[in-house]
């Protein structure tokens, strides 16, 4: 009876276990599936209904989609593609993927922050 009790407990031990792992390696396959949102900051070349590109420091000119989906400005300060202009400074929050960037968001950026005394 007890090499049954310690059987029983056992395989209750492995199911437990299969079941943690396998939930584990399907979260795993969803995060891998998700493209990565990317950030990049700099100045505005060109911008048309349908594309936004930029001059950055560290990437040089870069060409990105925007679609129906794309928001402008913040839920505070709500804009349209039309208030971003050449020579304006934005933030481009974009997905990359099927090797296109898509952008999600375009922000004006934060105003620095007053060094403390």
């Amino acid at each position: 009876m007890k090499k049954l009790w310690t059987v029983a407990g056992l395989s209750l031990i492995a199911a437990v276990a299969m079941v943690v792992s396998a939930s584990a390696a399907e979260k795993d396959g969803k995060a891998a599936d998700k493209p990565k949102p990317h950030q990049i900051t700099g100045e505005v070349c060109a911008i048309s209904a349908d594309c936004i590109t930029l001059k950055s420091k560290k990437e040089g000119e870069v060409k990105i989609e925007l679609t129906k989906g794309t928001v402008f400005g913040t839920k505070a300060e709500p804009k349209k593609c039309d208030d971003f202009k050449v020579g304006d400074k934005v933030v481009v929050f974009y997905k990359e993927g099927d090797g296109k960037k898509c952008a999600v968001a375009v922000r004006v950026p934060a105003p620095k922050k007053a060094p403390k005394k």
